[in-house]
Order: structure tokens, then C-alpha cells, then sequence
């Protein structure tokens, strides 16, 4: 949803099944241009699951801080 208008990306994640929220889980936005996302698109998630969108309303502030990059998975151990 990066780089969509906050409107029509709430509307793209409510037509895939999931909810669109604000930061820490607040009402979904309706003003600024969507800067970041959890989850990203690519990780696929439950009908009905939370997709936060962050927002920025120029291109110097932010509503919310971008949330931190995610950490590489590690594997796991393999029991022996």
C-alpha cells in the first residue's frame, strides 16, 4: 500500500479481507499518502487480520514515526 493515497489503500485492504488501522492500532487513516505498512504485502495474513498503515501528509513529516525494519528470520535449531 506504499505510495497509495490513505483512502484507497484502506478500501484495497478491506476488498483483500483485512482491517486497516493507524499506528498502535488506532482508526484507520483517511488523510496522507501511506509510507509504510505491517505486514508487508508479500507476508500474507488470515481474512480479517490487522494491516497497519503509517502516513505522511508532505514529504518532511510523518504522522507517526515509520515503524523499525524488520529482523532477518534466524533459523531455528534442529533438534538432534
Amino acid at each position: 500500500m506504499v505510495g497509495f493515497g490513505a483512502s484507497e489503500a484502506c478500501d484495497i485492504v478491506r476488498a483483500a479481507g483485512l482491517e486497516p488501522y493507524g499506528p498502535d492500532l488506532a482508526p484507520a487513516p483517511t488523510t496522507g499518502v501511506v509510507s509504510a505498512q505491517r505486514p508487508v504485502a508479500a507476508a500474507g495474513a488470515e481474512q480479517g487480520a490487522p494491516v497497519i498503515l503509517w502516513t505522511r501528509h508532505d514529504s518532511h513529516a510523518a504522522e507517526e514515526p515509520a515503524p523499525p525494519p524488520l529482523a532477518p528470520a534466524s533459523p531455528e535449531p534442529v533438534p538432534t
